[in-house]
């Protein structure tokens, strides 16, 4: 099976799982909801498995490229947002300390948990992968 293949294939299986979703919802079957998700999540493992996906230099580098253009946005963005959520509620100079807005100082707090795991996430994965592709900087 090639990639064209494949795709049309994970096309149809998302339209029958969103099918299956939407009608599940509308009878409150959270269990038939959640029993097509993952009927479907196992039948593109599957169907993936024996397809021949090659990727060349070209396709590995743009995904590196946009993983790091990705991390470089988002880390910083859900950082500040979560500083701006947190620290205008502790010193009264927002019009969020007057005490209408409880939820975004939680709100605030998610986001800060969400950018520290993220860039713990971000640091094992480099001393992983660094560890694995023999870097270490112990070779002169």
């Amino acid at each position: 099976m090639n990639n064209k293949k494949y795709r049309q294939i994970r096309v149809l299986v998302i339209f029958f799982v969103g099918i299956i979703v939407a009608i599940s919802l509308l009878q409150d079957s959270f269990l038939l909801s959640a029993v097509g998700i993952i009927t479907g999540l196992l039948f593109l493992v599957l169907v993936r498995s024996k397809t021949k996906i090659r990727l060349d230099e070209r396709e590995k580098t743009i995904r590196e490229k946009a993983a790091n253009l990705t991390y470089a946005i988002f880390a910083p963005t859900i950082g500040i947002g979560a500083f701006l959520l947190l620290f205008p509620t502790h010193s009264g100079l927002s019009v969020f300390a007057k005490g209408e807005f409880y939820y975004l100082e939680s709100l605030g707090m998610v986001f800060a948990y969400l950018a520290l795991f993220l860039i713990i996430i971000y640091a094992l994965s480099y001393h992983f992968l660094n560890k694995k592709y023999g870097g270490g900087g112990n070779g002169e």
